[in-house]
Formats: C-alpha cells, structure tokens, sequence
C-alpha cells in the first residue's frame, strides 16, 4: 500500500491529479508553485545554490518512500525526521510568537511560519503513507488551534485534508445524502470517516474564531451571516452522524461548538436566530442513546436552560416556560429508567438531577412568578395589596412570592438563583435605570417582593454574628448543588447591580459598601472586576438619583467600623493629580477621576463591565459637550485664552474622557463620539502648541501682562493638566497621535460596518426638499456621508498639525519622519 502510493506520488502533477479524482481517500494534491513555495527549506538551503530554486518535483522523482526504510513506526528516518520538523516549528512558534508584537513582526512571524509549514508538507507528502500523513495533519491542525493560530491551521492543516473532496460544496443549500456522497463515499465504517469529522468539525471551529477575531462584536452583517453558515455546516454534520451511535463524540462536541456560537448570538442579542440551533442541540442529546447516560445531563440541563433564555430574550415567555416543563418531565422519564435498572442510584448522580431540576425549576418560577400575580380581566373587585414597609418587618414568608420561594426550593442558595433570574432582563443595560415597564402595579408589587426576599436571604445566610457580610469565592451554583445555605460574592455583586437598575437607591448603596469592603481583601481577578463595576455605580449614583430617593426597600444595617464608602471613593480620586489641585467637589468630577482609575490604572489588566464604561463614558460626554460649548473666549490674547483652557473645569473633564477612550478598547465605543472627543481636545492642543498661527497678537507680547482673572474659575491654580505643562511640539505630538488613532478606529468601523456590496449598514443621510405643489419630501444623499464628513475633518486636523509640527521641529533642527 505504501509503496504504490509512493509511486503514484513521484509521477507528474497531471497523473497525481487523475489518482486523486478516482481515489478521494489518498493524498491531497498538492498546492500549486507560488511566490512562497519557491522559499527554501532549511534543510535545501544547505546544499542548494542561493540563485536556484529547489525543483520539489525533480527530487521526488529519485526519493523513495517511507515504506523504503523499513517498517513504519517510530524508527523509520523518514517518519522521524517528518516528526522533527513539525515539533521545532510548533515549538518555534511557541517561543517567538509572545515577542512579535507590533503589525510588521506579527506579519514576517506568521509569513515564515506559514511558508516552512507548507514547505514541510510539500516535501513529505508524496514520500508518506497517506493514513499517517492526514492524521499528522490534523495533529498539527489541532496544536496550531491551541496556539489560537486557527488560519493556518484552517489553510494548511483542515483545509489541506479535505481537499480531496469536492471544494464546491455549499451546506446551505445541498441535503444529507449529497453531504454523505461527497465526504462519506465508503460509508462510516471506513478508518478515514472518524479524520473527515475531525476535519470538517475543525474548519468549522476555525472558520468561527476568524470571524471573532476580524469582528469580535458581530457589527457587520456579514459576520452574522458568516455564524449562521457554520451552524448549519455543524448540524448538518450532526444530521450525518445521529443514527451512529459509535459517532456520538461528533454530536457531543457538535453541541459544544453550537452553545458556544450561540451563547456570542444571544449576547449581541440576535436570540431568535440561535433559538432553532439551540433546540437542535438539545435534541441530539435527547436522540443519542449513549448521550442519554446521567454525566450528559447536566450538559443537557444547560441546553435547555439556553432555549428557555431565549424565549424570555424573545419576549415569548409562555413558550420558554412550557419548554423548560418538559424538559423537566425528560429528566424525570431518565431518573425513573435508572430507577428501573439494576444499578442503584448513587450520591454523584443525585447531584446531577438535584442541578439539572433547580435550573428548569428557576426557567419556570421566572415567568410564573408574575403571571400567578397578574390581574385576571374576569374578576372587578381588586386585591388587597399589602404594605411594604409593615411586610418588612415581618417573619419570613412574608408575601406571595415567599412563599412561592419556598414551595419550589429547598435552599437559601436555589431560592437566591431563581429571585436573581426573576429580576434580571438581557433587554436592559445597567445603567438604564427605572422601575419596571408595566402599567400592572401588581408586577411591579412582585419586583419590591423579589428584592425584598433576596435582601431577607442574604441576611439570614451571610450576615456573621460582627454583623458584616462574608461570602464564600465558590459559585452559587455550587451551593445549589450541595444545598447549601450561603450565597457567594459574584451573586450578591449581581443583586447589587439590579438593585441599581431598578433605583432601589437605599438597598444598593448599603450593600455595595459592605460588599467593596469584603472585596478589597480579595485577590481573584474575577471579584476584582467586580469591585470596579461596584465602585462605578456608587460614583455615577449621585448623578442618576437627583432627587435623591431611597426607593422602597429599606437598606442594610451598615457595619459602624467599617470605612465609608464615599472615604474610601474620594481617597481613589484623591490619587489624581488634577482632583487635588483644582479642588472641584462636583459629581461629575469626582466621576471622571473614578472612571479614568478604573480603566487607566495597571492592575493586571483588569477592566470593569463594558457596557458600565461605555455607558459612564457617554454619559460624561454628554454633559461635557454642553459645557465646552459654552466656553467662549476670544483668541486674539494668547494669555488669556491659556490661561482660561488651564483653569477650566470642562476641559479638564473632557481630558480624562479623551485618556479613558483612548486606554479603552475603541471598537466597543461609539466612533463618532471619539471621534468629536478626539477634534475637540486635538484643537486645543494646536491652538495652545501653535499660537503665532492661532493668535493675532503675538504670543510673547501677551504672556508678559501675566493672566486675568475669570469669573467662575478658580483663583491662584495654574496650569494642572500635564499635558498643558510641556513644550509645544509635545502637545503638538501628542495631539497628533489621538488623531492618528482615532483615524485608525474610524477605519475599522467603516470596515466592519460596509457590506459585501460596498454599501453602508449605518448612518444613511436624508435631505429635506420643499416643492409647493406636493409638499416637503426627503431624498436620499450619499450613504454614510456624515461618517464621510468626520474622517475626512479628522484626515484634515492630523495634515494640519503634522504642517505645524514639521515647521517646528526643522526650526530647531530636529529631524524625524513620521509615520
């Protein structure tokens, strides 16, 4: 076998080709002669002359093949020195690729490796048997894959395999027996069926990670388009393997790969196209006899949790619920087979119906809690509401909703995950406050019940006899399991936060200071990311809560010794400079400071929730907007208007916002907003860096009268941004980089937002035309055409600023390109 394959091998490329055509199973072609096939080995460079290319195809004519050598194990030269090869390059790339860090060092590091990887399979894959060349290829395939190198793996590992099957293959539109033709044309029983899976499952996989990497918030449609072309290409792959049941590892890690992409769906909230992927998913597990086995079922328990989340995503409730019941009468029908069987049941597997259970339980109390509530249009005389304040005081169970609580779970723990599921809404953001939308007072009475209870459970379960609140760092999940009576930090921080979004301004800001408090000694990157979201919302509170409202709950008893949470806040903010010394006591402020420690300070890189400094970022630009528009100063006296951009309060805020964004990932914020950021510090920067050109009076002339006082602005402060205290050409520099990133973020926008037919999925622009007869009407104007109008006032300021800069530097002879 191998040595006519080896024979096959050493003829033309005209006959391999003819081979391969009646034979898919034997090797893939090779690729054809490009500008890096032609590169030598290192091994070639040796004995090759530096001005001849090596002729693979002239060499293989003379090369005997493995079988040669001997037999085929792992002392065959052949098969050892293929085995060398590939393990330095792995190991190679595994050393060099943490040093390649700027774009040019990224591209010669994977341009070498992807040339001698090609090089390596161009040498040994006429000289291989073809059963040990394509599992070596996938060998490779999947150690690249850990690597996150997935587009070499997908063009030179996956992608070389299936090669020698049909390339035009479309899973959209072709069914199951055309895909079992094309891939499968002996069967499942053949050696070579369980390598395509492989294969094919590991395109897929790449193909996905590709997409998050080019796009990884699924802006651009196409990136939608290209995950929902991989879920059917991965059920489809499942459809071909269900009735195996020796293939049931293919329908296990297929649910894996479907969760996985979807779970990124439901976050970008595209919910209902993961809905029927999801239920397929669901019902592989229930389909596979082997899958049907109780390790499976709490893998099968998140399944289903995932499509009754998204019902709820999708507003369907009732659906979501009726899902979740008959999920929960599947896992009754296997616990009552076990039950059936001879082997008894065991503690392990008690722990795995105990978890399966409470997830659909608290699917169902999520939407049965307020349905059991609403007002029944059959019955006119109205209930008695109870009084919330009185009901506080009160032995628990106190309200419907308890006892609901109680007849459903047995734990302080299961009874806190199903009150956290009841409140929570993917539909809200955090810092989207307000109570709940519904004109039932009856739901409404449920949410202050919800929060009454998790309140009541927190204090029962973590409250120590010091009277401060302890939690353990496991997850709550864990206590669920174990029916424990405990509730861990996370779960609590995440109370915190809907306490936040539902203003109940009393319970959140006693319970995120105990709760900063215990996370102040903690070490977990986890907790300490949740200590920066907390410390956000404590900061941007005072600005949301105007009026000051408590809400309806009635708060914890704060522990008297420990540290107030507004001490411990302004010592945060105390640490920046400009706090310090322009004295500002304002919210807004203080925020600023809070928003540029969390995000800007180096703590291993730890960063709050995005959608927590998205939404404080925007909303400090917003007031800074209206704050620097009303900065009006006349620049014919360069002393004046320095004097008055040091000392004022909105540019100093808006430089803590320009820092913040440009430390923040730009492909996560609003790119007109830092692009109008951007423009309005860079022109300050060049009005204070160039002033002969700014300024009619002359610079000198004007700096000598010394500054004059304003009203509004502090007196005797000098300048207090560091940027404000450097040479020009510094500011000038500086002001020069923002835009060149903000340039570079705008590029990609557009990139990620322009379709395949080069039209925009964003801002399209209509002009309003008035005609006398028909009335007003709006046309449409160029596509994008404000986005258009900022770049290129963006392009504008960069030119503008490098003409100054350029003129500056040569004045002083200095000499430097840039870039």
């Amino acid at each position: 076998m191998a040595t006519s394959s080896s024979s096959s091998s050493s003829s033309s490329e005209t006959s391999r080709e003819t081979v391969i055509s009646v034979t898919p199973v034997q090797l893939p072609p090779t690729p054809p002669p490009t500008s890096t096939a032609i590169l030598k080995s290192p091994t070639e460079s040796k004995s090759s002359s530096s001005n001849t290319p090596p002729q693979w195809t002239c060499s293989e004519d003379t090369l005997p093949s493995a079988a040669f050598y001997g037999p085929l194990d792992a002392k065959n030269p052949l098969l050892a020195s293929c085995e060398k090869e590939t393990r330095e390059l792995l190991g190679f790339m595994k050393k060099k690729k943490p040093l390649a860090i700027t774009e040019e060092q990224k591209h010669e590091f994977h341009r070498r490796c992807a040339t001698t990887l090609f090089n390596i399979w161009t040498k040994y894959a006429p000289r291989l048997p073809s059963d040990y060349y394509n599992e070596k290829l996938l060998k490779v395939g999947d150690s690249l894959c850990q690597m996150k190198e997935y587009k070499l793996a997908l063009l030179q590992c996956y992608g070389r395999y299936l090669q020698q099957f049909t390339t035009d293959f479309d899973e959209y539109k072709e069914d199951v027996n055309q895909f079992k033709s094309v891939f499968f044309p002996k069967g499942f029983g053949d050696e070579t069926a369980g390598l395509t899976f492989h294969a094919l499952s590991g395109k897929n996989i790449c193909s996905y990670e590709l997409v998050c990497e080019s796009d990884a918030n699924l802006q651009n449609k196409e990136s939608v388009s290209q995950c929902l072309h991989i879920l059917s290409s991965l059920r489809l792959i499942m459809q071909v393997a269900l009735p195996q049941e020796h293939l049931c590892w293919i329908l296990f890690n297929g649910t894996i790969y479907i969760y996985t992409i979807c779970r990124k769906l439901m976050i970008i909230g595209q919910a209902s196209k993961a809905l029927e992927y999801l239920l397929w998913a669901s019902v592989c597990m229930e389909s596979s006899v082997p899958l049907l086995s109780v390790r499976y079922l709490t893998w099968r328990a998140t399944l289903y949790t995932a499509v009754c989340q998204c019902h709820y995503d999708c507003q369907t409730g009732i659906h979501g619920e009726a899902f979740a019941r008959r999920a929960l009468a599947k896992i009754d029908e296997l616990r009552q087979l076990e039950l059936m069987s001879s082997s008894q049941c065991q503690e392990e597997s008690r722990k795995y119906y105990r978890e399966a259970t409470i997830k659909m339980a608290v699917m169902i109390f999520k939407r049965g809690v307020y349905e059991s509530r609403r007002k029944s249009k059959a019955v006119f005389r109205p209930k008695i509401r109870i009084n919330l304040k009185e009901a506080q005081s009160m032995v628990w169970p106190r309200t419907v909703t308890e006892r609901l609580l109680d007849e459903l779970f047995d734990s302080t723990s299961s009874r806190f995950l199903a009150v956290l599921e009841a409140l929570s809404d993917s539909s809200r953001r955090i810092l989207q406050t307000g109570p709940l939308v519904t004109d039932e007072v009856e739901l409404r009475d449920v949410v202050l019940e919800l929060f009454m209870a998790g309140k009541e459970l927190l204090i029962l379960s973590n409250v120590s006899t010091h009277g401060k609140l302890d939690f353990p760092t496991t997850s709550l999940l864990e206590h669920v399991v174990e029916r424990k009576n405990v509730i861990s930090a996370l779960a609590a921080v995440k109370f915190a936060k809907l306490a936040f979004t539902y203003e109940e301004w009393g319970l959140f800001e006693s319970l995120a200071g105990q709760l900063i408090y215990f996370l102040q000694k903690q070490d977990s990157v986890e907790l300490k990311k949740a200590e920066k979201d907390l410390i956000l919302l404590v900061a941007v509170e005072p600005l949301i809560n105007l009026k000051k409202n408590k809400g309806s709950i009635f708060p914890l008893e704060n522990d008297k010794q420990a540290q107030p949470i507004q001490i411990y806040l302004k010592h945060i903010a105390c640490h920046e400079s400009c706090v310090r010394s322009c004295g500002y006591s304002e919210d807004i402020f203080h925020l600023a400071a809070i928003l540029h420690y969390c995000v800007c300070s180096p703590s291993k890189g730890i960063q709050p929730d995005k959608d927590i400094v998205v939404d404080t970022i925007t909303f400090l630009w917003q007031k800074c907007k209206l704050g620097i528009q009303r900065i009006n100063v006349s620049k014919s006296d360069f002393a004046k208007y320095s004097h008055k951009i040091s000392t004022n309060k909105w540019v100093y805020l808006l430089w803590h916002i320009s820092e913040v964004i440009h430390c923040y990932q730009l492909e996560d914020l609003d790119i007109v907003m830092v692009s109008e950021i951007t423009l309005r510090i860079t022109e300050i920067l060049e009005s204070l860096g160039s002033p002969k050109r700014k300024f009619r009076k002359s610079a000198e002339l004007s700096a000598k009268k010394g500054p004059e006082e304003f009203p509004g602005t502090p007196k005797g402060i000098p300048e207090v941004l560091p940027i404000l205290k450097r040479a020009p050409s510094e500011q000038l520099f500086y002001a020069y980089e923002l835009l060149d990133k903000a340039i570079a973020g705008m590029n990609w926008n557009s990139m990620l937002t322009t379709l395949s037919d080069g039209s925009s999925t964003i801002d399209h622009c209509y002009v309003k035309y008035s005609h006398d007869t028909e009335g007003d009407t709006y046309k449409p104007i160029a596509p994008n055409s404000f986005m258009m109008d900022l770049h290129l006032e963006l392009i504008q300021a960069q030119h503008r600023i490098a003409v100054v800069l350029l003129d500056q530097l040569q004045g002083n002879f200095i000499f430097f390109s840039l870039d």
